[in-house]
């Protein structure tokens, strides 16, 4: 398997791409199939207050009211006088996930294939990756035909593989919409939805078919809806599961492990938190490689790719291995900045910290893809550890001998599971002969391991 495929599942909750290039999962995007408020809309929302802090939080009518940062500089002249009740039309950048409200602009842009029209202040911009001159002319050309006062045009990579007249009717296209936005805007009751990205499924083809890659889609009433506006969309006829065919199941299963391994014997460990995430480079088995740039160079082709994988945003910082040639250091800059390049989401390297450590910033727009995946696990409430049973016994002992020193209950039931129970046999027995106290220990059946139960009595 060579170049560049998207395949599509449709089978589960969510609808599930697969971008693979050269025959690796380059990206895994699971769209939600409802139609709840996605990166792209855009509302007409209602003012419901402003923080002290510069925040405010509007009403679009979904279950959470979203987030305006007002002193961000792209937002200053637009909500330059906004009051609470005031109506306003914001766009959705960022997706609400966990307990954090969705993001939203007053900068309003309408993304295609071929272009971002953007209301703003009348400029033509084209991707730096299309480097053929006589392109840019081209595309310049074609974006200086439509662009209007107050509106600027971006054209994006995608123009690359595009006619030109497609791309021109794009253009054309993308102006009259915001225009048209604009205007329903001023009319409509808010809270209220004015314009709906494409369906979710086509936004998924959008997002990574950039070059026109083959599209692979398993479900035979979604293939007839973009047959036509995909060319080069296939039917899957297999037997198996989709991503089973083509190997990309177990490439998923592997998708978290925390190390992963390197050709040169190193290995990467990353760990994400609520606010970065942390990737560490290690030798491992790499000890005959006396040049720790080698190490260093592999490990910067895969931490790009893992942090497009996985939907990494945010802080990122990367602790490389140690050189004792610091000139090395601008070269492993140049080659993490060319892999991350390959990500369609921007990705900034701030450098080097004092501390030897290379800090990076990724652009958030939906959450990470674990998630989609995982949840706090019932044990240990997502910290990933569960007390030691001697220490938790000696806790539950404690609060056993306050309640017999200090109160007048004479009975306590202690109710866990069978591990705790058996720690705490011989402290129990000390606390009886002691304090004159009747204890019983309670077996029970428990899906958390330090959960218990104290009740107390007087008998």
């Amino acid at each position: 398997m060579s170049g560049r495929r998207i395949y599509l599942d449709c089978y589960s909750p969510y609808y599930r791409a697969a971008l693979i290039e050269d025959g690796k999962l380059a990206e895994l995007i699971l769209q939600d199939k409802e139609n709840k408020a996605c990166v792209g809309d855009i509302f007409a929302g209602r003012v419901e207050k402003i923080l002290p802090t510069n925040i405010a939080f509007i009403n679009i009518g979904e279950n959470k009211p979203v987030f305006l940062q007002l002193n961000d500089k792209a937002e200053i002249e637009n909500t330059r006088n906004i009051k609470p009740g005031q109506e306003i039309i914001v766009q959705v950048t960022k997706e609400a996930y966990d307990e954090k409200c969705a993001v939203v602009t007053t900068n309003i842009s309408r993304a295609g294939t071929y272009c971002v029209a953007v209301k703003d202040n009348g400029e033509i911009g084209v991707s730096r990756k299309i480097t053929d001159d006589n392109i840019r002319e081209n595309l310049r050309a074609i974006a200086e035909k439509y662009v209007k006062p107050g509106y600027s045009i971006v054209m994006r990579t995608g123009c690359i593989n595009g006619k030109y007249e497609e791309i021109e009717d794009e253009v054309k296209n993308s102006i009259n919409i915001l225009e048209e936005i604009e205007n329903k805007g001023k009319y409509i009751k808010a809270p209220a939805i004015i314009y709906k990205e494409i369906n979710p499924l086509n936004k998924v083809i959008r997002d990574l078919s950039y070059d026109n890659c083959r599209v692979i889609i398993n479900d035979r009433n979604e293939y007839e809806k973009i047959k036509h506006e995909y060319e080069n969309a296939e039917f899957y006829k297999g037997n198996l599961p989709l991503f089973m065919e083509y190997g990309i199941e177990s490439q998923i299963e592997k998708l978290f492990n925390r190390k992963i391994w390197l050709d040169c014997g190193a290995y990467i460990v990353i760990d994400e938190t609520e606010a970065m995430a942390v990737i560490d480079v290690n030798s491992g088995k790499s000890t005959k490689i006396k040049n720790n740039f080698k190490i260093n160079k592999e490990a910067a082709v895969e931490i790009a790719r893992q942090i497009r994988l996985r939907n990494l945003n945010g802080m990122i910082i990367i602790d490389f291995i140690n050189m004792s040639d610091s000139s090395n250091n601008n070269e492993l800059y140049k080659v993490l900045k060319a892999e991350l390049n390959k990500d369609r989401i921007k990705t900034y390297i701030v450098g080097m910290t004092e501390l030897g450590l290379m800090q990076l910033t990724r652009q958030k727009q939906r959450k990470p893809l674990s998630r989609y995946i995982y949840h706090k696990c019932p044990m240990c409430d997502g910290l990933g550890r569960v007390k030691d049973i001697s220490f938790l016994a000696d806790n539950i002992n404690n609060k056993i001998i306050s309640i017999a020193a200090s109160t007048i209950y004479n009975y306590i039931k202690i109710s866990s599971n069978s591990a705790v129970i058996e720690a705490l046999k011989y402290g129990c027995n000390l606390i009886k002969k002691k304090y004159n106290v009747e204890i019983e220990l309670n077996t029970i059946v428990t899906s958390k391991f330090d959960y218990y139960e104290i009740e107390k009595s007087r008998i």
